[in-house]
């Protein structure tokens, strides 16, 4: 997997909106918080016609997103907000198109888990799941900024101490993949991989028999044969429909069916989390579960 740089202060960053409608109010702040921590925050100067659900149409910002990755003097590329509509962006991505595209540092997570993997499959290239800089406050800003400058050149070793194991205690290892459960694939051009994975998951306001269906769908489709162990973040909102008729039990019952190694639980990544940092995945990048200790076996920037 291809590494991006390590971003450092001067850098010039893009923040970008593939998904659903931001406030303009809120995409100004993030680019003036960015500013303020010492980025030279370039602007998109193309279309970007309103759209009543999507932060613009498909293909503006489908062009958006050619810009960000193409440009050469941008560093970093960050999601704004995520919603729903990266599939649909991506759409209007031809092959001639990602052929300039160049290696960079993309962060966001919800609806941007579908790109996260695209880019993984179709670039070869480690992407970060973290939190969307439109959506959270200048403090967590900052706070995430100072975790980004942090991210490792070497391999590392994160205590997790938040986490509960309720499968196995043996150690795990595979590529880190996953993100936002709604948003995974079992085929197509953001399919998850068939080799040795640790898979991350969070969802936000599902009910638990659809996560569960959605868990079954991996089942079937052959990758409890690859998955090691699995890493669930959040799950903000879920099963207020359920009540006790279909509970988290039967959740874990299905978690199990997938792998035979650890699960974690409650670990801090995810929906729900304003008031609380989010840790950022280096996704794409070998990791070993061990104890409550993620282990990151490589660099995650060069």
């Amino acid at each position: 997997m291809i590494k991006p740089r390590r971003l450092k202060k001067g850098d010039t960053v893009a923040i970008i909106r593939p998904a659903s409608r931001l406030k303009p109010v809120y995409f100004n702040e993030a680019k003036k918080m960015l500013r303020s921590l010492g980025f030279c925050v370039a602007d998109y100067e193309g279309r970007f016609r309103a759209d009543k659900f999507f932060s613009a149409s498909d293909e503006d910002r489908a062009e958006e997103l050619q810009w960000a990755f193409s440009e050469p003097g941008i560093r970093a590329v960050f999601a704004a907000r995520g919603g729903y509509g990266s599939q649909r962006t991506l759409s209007y991505i031809s092959k001639a198109m990602r052929a300039k595209w160049r290696p960079k540092m993309l962060m966001g997570y919800s609806d941007v888990t579908y790109l996260h993997q695209w880019i993984q499959n179709q670039m070869g290239w480690v992407s970060f799941h973290g939190p969307l800089l439109g959506a959270i406050s200048a403090q967590m800003v900052k706070k995430t900024i100072d975790d980004v400058l942090a991210l490792p050149r070497k391999p590392e070793i994160q205590k997790w101490s938040e986490i509960s194991n309720i499968g196995s205690k043996k150690k795990a290892r595979g590529r880190l993949v996953g993100g936002n459960l709604s948003l995974f694939q079992v085929a197509g051009p953001a399919a998850l991989p068939k080799k040795p994975l640790i898979l991350a998951i969070e969802e936000t306001n599902e009910n638990f028999y659809r996560i569960d269906r959605s868990l079954g769908a991996l089942q079937d489709a052959g990758y409890a044969d690859f998955i090691q162990g699995i890493v669930v973040g959040t799950l903000n909102g879920c099963g207020k429909d359920d009540g006790k008729v279909f509970g988290l039990k039967r959740i874990y019952e299905t978690l199990k069916k997938l792998t035979d190694g650890p699960i974690w639980l409650n670990a801090r990544f995810g929906h729900g989390l304003q008031s609380k940092q989010q840790r950022i995945l280096p996704l794409g990048s070998e990791v070993q579960l061990s104890g409550n200790q993620f282990k990151i076996l490589e660099s995650a920037v060069s």
